[in-house]
């Protein structure tokens, strides 16, 4: 949230300090860096108690005992520490070690549903290994040197630790080295640059760190960015499993890129706690991570319209004059957004009265408009006696601390430009803290405010070599005192946390909106995310997409890019063809930094205009459709935006394709992604296709080459696929009493269901939803289309129904 001068300035300073004091932050800058990758390990089969690595001071975990069975967990002790085995589920294993003598607290700000179902588990505990083995699973451990192997209920390994390498400690560091065949592919890790498929190029690998960092104006080759999730999915012909690393300090993750044969991952400290996740079909794979670190909620129906937004809109009549050219140039919008210049002197919790003087009254006119407000909320309040926000907090003990005691008082630039040198930063592993900065949102709610932005919550420290707080400060840690080194990588969960039960308990009846940039695991029950300050490029544009759905794979549904890009402006071209990208993006939203020129839909001249207004409008006419598959992902974990080897896990041409996509099951989504060009090449899986915008049918697997202009945005429908649709409307509030259009694309027999409510209430949790299935049957060149009783209490406001079913057409070249 500053200007790219002063962003690089600030970057290229801490760098600079990085280096000369030979800084660990120096060494993960660029993909393909090595992090801490091991060294071959020398092991006999029977090897002893420990093994020396050849480098580097690492000791792999040798022979241990056999273990004990208590019927649920497999536990391990010996002179290396604890490990223990516990299968949570059918599918689910849990594998947890510790150095120490004893394991600590059982604790986790990711992991929230540990009794996922009663696993059918049978244990055997012999002279030279023990297995567990479920229904799905046959874990088996190998004494000496101890590794692990996972293999299917047929005996064939899914999952093998390295036999050379195994688990491996340096000082308070571990690692873990899995076996890695050529033909897996990897995914997930949350938000990362590069490729979808973490194989790389030609097996080239990628290596990542985790360590939630402020990094402006990154492009392909930069790690870490503002929000890491260690969980991974590997996939070979078909068969998927996921391990999660539930571990907050900073981590590491190798994926063949220090050899090809090997993927390694682990922390700086803290114990080894990872979790195997069978499929064995990739979905299965997130759900049931997702069974564990929790789904994210039902967002409100508005929150998924467009949104519009800059740093920043002000004063009040420009904003005002902001939502009547929307409303006059009949361009569909449903959020303005205010960034820092709405607060007084950039403090958190405030107004600026001078550019907003009525605050209450424009977000009200606003309302009336269609228009919901948004307002950006950062985590540091300028340390000054006399605001209401420092002085609560000093009172409650609420702020992170220093070893000495003395609260934290670190340089962040929105303070400075107020007048402020210093802020301070409150301890959101407090459970006291989230509930006192929570309440704190009330004067911005009574206000009309809709939702809450949360911004350099990594958090961000200026002026320190780190770009974070020192390493020493101290966090509650819900009850149990920690070091940055430990909270850092939550530290924007619980902000979003403390800010999402905070809207539910002053509005405990209204879905709560939270966007944050940093995150964790398990963050995905409180927020939203978006990809931070992307530079407007093409090559942006292209690998928004890769993280997005990265970011899916790894839990997030709700995810987007800003369109057009945050650092310098986008030319006409590269807007356009990022805003009918971005149609298809879970959260839709235009942004751009301070010092750009006019960045609205209309700035572009009258044909960009008329172009970019038809993408939103197709956004709008698609909202009963990405309503609907928004729902099945807070049901099932499975995200809205889908890389194609989701719903195709046996194609492997479709396992490395990263620039086309699927929205639900039914919608396939190439977008133009290359300046200037004619065409686009469309990779279509097995099956019927039929293209969106002619109806005519393509016979897959097969690669077109397709015509396109500056209108184009290539979209087909999956054979089968029901997709909802309503007339174009200028805001969501619009929506209730408009025709519903059901597209039917052909098929033998198909079924599908809409999921309706009222898109802002909590009552659909009590069962106020409707919920309808379809069934098409195709026989004699007749259409049949079956609709069923609705499920559920609510009923829609009176509409008309209106079936468009394609019929068949012949295949196209």
């Amino acid at each position: 949230m500053k200007t790219w001068t002063q962003k690089l300035t600030g970057f290229v300073s801490r760098l600079r300090r990085c280096v000369s004091a030979h800084a660990p932050v120096a060494v993960a800058l660029t993909l393909g860096v090595s992090a801490g990758a091991l060294p071959a390990a020398e092991v006999s089969p029977a090897g002893p108690a420990q093994n020396k690595a050849a480098h580097g001071g690492w000791t792999t975990l040798g022979a241990m005992p056999a273990p004990g069975w208590d019927g649920k967990t497999l536990l391990f002790q010996g002179n290396q520490g604890r490990l223990a085995i516990t299968p949570f589920s059918d599918d689910v294993v849990r594998v947890r070690l510790t150095t120490k003598p004893a394991f600590g607290r059982d604790h986790s700000y990711a992991v929230v549903h540990q009794d996922l179902e009663t696993p059918a588990v049978k244990a055997h505990v012999g002279t030279a290994a023990a297995t567990l083995t479920t229904p799905s699973l046959k874990v088996t451990v190998q004494y000496a040197p101890l590794r692990i192997t996972f293999a299917n209920a047929a005996g064939e390994i899914l999952d093998a630790d390295d036999p050379a390498r195994g688990i491996s400690f340096a000082g308070t560091e571990f690692r873990v080295a899995k076996k890695l065949t050529d033909d897996e592919h990897v995914y997930g890790l949350g938000e990362k640059t590069g490729r979808l498929e973490k194989r790389g190029w030609k097996l080239g690998g990628y290596n990542y760190v985790m360590w939630n960092s402020d990094t402006p104006a990154y492009d392909s080759s930069t790690d870490p960015l503002y929000c890491d999730v260690p969980f991974f999915m590997v996939t070979r012909k078909g068969v998927a499993h996921g391990i999660f690393l539930d571990n907050t300090w900073r981590s590491f993750f190798d994926v063949g890129r220090e050899e090809p044969g090997l993927l390694t991952f682990g922390a700086d400290g803290g114990d080894l706690d990872y979790y195997f996740i069978n499929g064995p079909d990739p979905k299965r794979v997130i759900g049931r991570y997702t069974a564990l670190t929790g789904r994210m909620p039902l967002p409100p129906l508005w929150a998924l319209g467009y949104q519009q937004c800059r740093w920043s809109y002000y004063p009040e009549s420009r904003v005002r004059l902001l939502a009547d050219t929307f409303r006059q140039k009949q361009v569909p919008a449903d959020g303005i957004w205010l960034d820092i210049h709405y607060m007084d002197d950039y403090k958190p919790f405030t107004w600026d009265h001078r550019r907003f003087p009525t605050p209450k009254k424009m977000i009200s006119d606003l309302r009336a408009q269609g228009f919901r407000v948004v307002t950006i909320l950062d985590p540091h309040p300028p340390a000054l006696k006399g605001y209401a926000p420092y002085d609560s907090g000093i009172a409650g003990d609420d702020f992170v601390k220093l070893p000495d005691g003395k609260v934290y008082e670190g340089p962040v630039w929105p303070s400075q430009a107020g007048g402020h040198p210093f802020s301070v930063f409150p301890d959101f592993s407090r459970p006291a803290t989230r509930q006192w900065w929570g309440n704190l949102y009330k004067s911005l709610l009574d206000a009309g405010v809709a939702g809450i932005w949360n911004d350099m919550d990594e958090p961000s420290v200026f002026d320190t070599p780190n770009g974070t707080m020192p390493s020493d400060v101290i966090f509650d840690n819900d009850g149990r005192p920690a070091t940055s080194l430990e909270i850092h990588n939550v530290y924007g969960q619980l902000m979003s946390r403390s800010t999402f039960e905070g809207l539910g308990r002053l509005r405990p009846n209204k879905r709560a909106f939270v966007l944050t940039r940093s995150s964790f695991a398990g963050g995905q029950r409180y927020a939203a995310v978006w990809t931070g300050d992307a530079t407007a490029d093409w090559s942006s544009l292209r690998q928004s997409v890769s993280m997005l759905l990265g970011l899916g794979v790894s839990g997030f549904p709700f995810v987007g890019s800003d369109i057009g890009g945050f650092v310098r402006m986008p030319s006409a071209e590269l807007c356009t063809r990022w805003l009918q990208t971005a149609v298809f993006y879970p959260f839709m939203r235009m942004h751009t930094e301070l010092t750009t020129p006019d960045k609205e839909p209309w700035s572009f001249g009258w044909r960009h205009e008329a172009v970019n207004k038809q993408a939103i409008e197709l956004r709008y006419e698609l909202l009963p459709d990405i309503y609907n598959v928004m729902h099945q992902a807070s049901e099932t974990g499975v995200p809205a935006m889908r890389p194609l080897f989701l719903e195709f896990p046996d194609d492997e041409h479709a396992a490395k394709i990263d620039d086309e996509f699927l929205f639900g099951s039914d919608l396939l989504v190439a977008p133009v992604l290359w300046q200037g060009v004619g065409s686009r090449e469309v990779y279509l899986p097995a099956g019927d296709w039929f293209d969106y915008w002619t109806g005519r049918r393509h016979a897959g697997p097969v690669t077109l080459h397709v015509p396109v202009t500056l209108h184009s945005i290539p979209i087909f429908v999956r054979g089968g696929g029901f997709i909802f649709r309503q007339p174009v409307v200028q805001c969501t509030g619009q929506m209730p009493g408009n025709p519903l259009r059901v597209l039917v694309a052909p098929a033998a027999e198909s079924e599908s269901s809409l999921y309706e409510d009222d898109g802002e209430s909590l009552a659909y949790r009590k069962g106020d939803f409707m919920n309808r299935q379809s069934h098409q049957i195709r026989e004699a060149g007749k259409v049949m289309v079956e609709i069923s009783t609705p499920k559920g209490s609510y009923r829609p406001a009176k509409r008309a129904l209106i079936l468009e079913a394609w019929m068949d057409h012949e295949p196209m070249g």
